[in-house]
């Protein structure tokens, strides 16, 4: 009998008190602040946003075999949801790792010789080399990709323009279908990162645990992830879509015979290689032009500066005193000269100051 009446009153007690408990509960989820998810938990990779980010290994077609060991460093890169870095690692090879492996001179069976400065590589594309150690490839589709090894400064476009890449000691722009992915080098290693996509221009830093976003609403924190841009993305660039291999040695010699060359009385080469012309000034200045001036490409070893443009995207980079890296797609822009980084967007700029503090403008 006491039993069952000390049940019974528990009983009352839990009914009494579950309505309340639950109400709590709810309350909890409504009032609570959810924090946003920061960089270092955010993965990387979304394969359902891109498809790119898995990287192929195209380092076998290069002449030298410069591989992404070289281009990394013997440190490494350390991706931002793994922690801050704990030292500058170098990003970029020596002028002698490129002038050993991406500069040796071709044997006679791996490549046919037209001249002294253009060549089929056995891969099916062809390769100009120009003054100051510039190298420029070209497939039998028209995608190029330029080597700047004095200065450390790669440049590449598809054949159909849709994606181009820019490699710079001051940082890395990636642009692929409607999204540019931006890295920006800050010199004591908090590397800032950007993406310019449907909903406006993400941003965050390597020391930063939040992600902004810059809308036509202005700025807010968001959820947001940024792709690893550590590997030579260029080499995707440039063999992505594209015709290559043995079956178009042929094929490309065939091009590369067709092309023309002159020099001007004020110094200049020029050459039209499949409907691309190159150029190179008496300063070593090289600019690339395609589709009647559409696409476009510089880069310049004396002063180490480089721009890629396309009807999509702009983006120059400069060494000296008037560092800089600055990408422009529609009305969207970043801009980076080694301290202050400021993303735009809709009429709204935000970023980080000399500081690494966020400020809103």
């Amino acid at each position: 009998m006491l039993n069952n009446l000390l049940q019974s009153i528990f009983l009352v007690i839990v009914s009494y008190h579950t309505p309340f408990i639950m109400a709590t509960q709810d309350f909890r989820k409504e009032t609570m602040p959810v924090r946003p998810r920061s960089l270092y938990t955010a993965h990387s990779f979304n394969q359902e946003e891109s498809n790119l980010s898995a990287f192929q290994d195209y380092t076998k077609f290069l002449e030298g075999g410069l591989g992404q060991m070289e281009l990394m460093g013997a440190v490494g890169w350390q991706p931002p949801w793994r922690g801050p870095m704990q030292h500058k690692a170098p990003y970029y090879p020596g002028d002698d790792i490129y002038h050993n492996d991406t500069w040796r001179d071709l044997e006679v069976a791996d490549a046919v010789a037209v001249d002294y400065t253009g060549s089929v590589t056995p891969h099916g594309t062809i390769c100009l080399r120009l003054r100051d150690r510039v190298k420029v490839d070209m497939t039998v589709d028209g995608a190029v990709r330029v080597t700047n090894p004095k200065n450390n400064i790669i440049l590449a476009l598809s054949r159909s323009g849709a994606t181009a890449g820019l490699i710079h000691p001051n940082g890395r722009v990636y642009h692929y279908g409607s999204r540019v992915e931006i890295q920006a080098r800050h010199p004591q290693g908090n590397n800032k990162y950007a993406k310019m996509w449907y909903k406006g221009v993400s941003f965050t830093a390597e020391q930063c645990a939040l992600v902004y976003l810059v809308d036509a609403a202005g700025t807010r924190t968001t959820t947001d992830s940024f792709l690893d841009m550590s590997q030579d993305f260029t080499l995707n660039v440039f063999y992505n879509d594209s015709r290559h291999g043995p079956s178009y040695v042929n094929e490309a010699l065939s091009i590369l015979k067709a092309a023309q060359y002159w020099l001007t009385d004020d110094g200049i080469d020029n050459w039209i290689i499949n409907n691309v012309r190159v150029s190179q000034t008496a300063d070593g200045l090289v600019r690339i032009h395609r589709c009647n001036h559409k696409y476009q490409m510089r880069t310049s070893p004396s002063n180490g500066s480089a721009s890629v443009t396309s009807p999509f995207v702009h983006c120059t980079a400069s060494l000296g005193q008037t560092q800089h890296l600055f990408v422009r797609r529609g009305e969207r822009r970043m801009h980076f000269d080694g301290n202050s980084f400021i993303v735009r967007n809709a009429g709204h700029s935000a970023g980080f100051d000399d500081k690494n503090q966020l400020k809103v403008y």
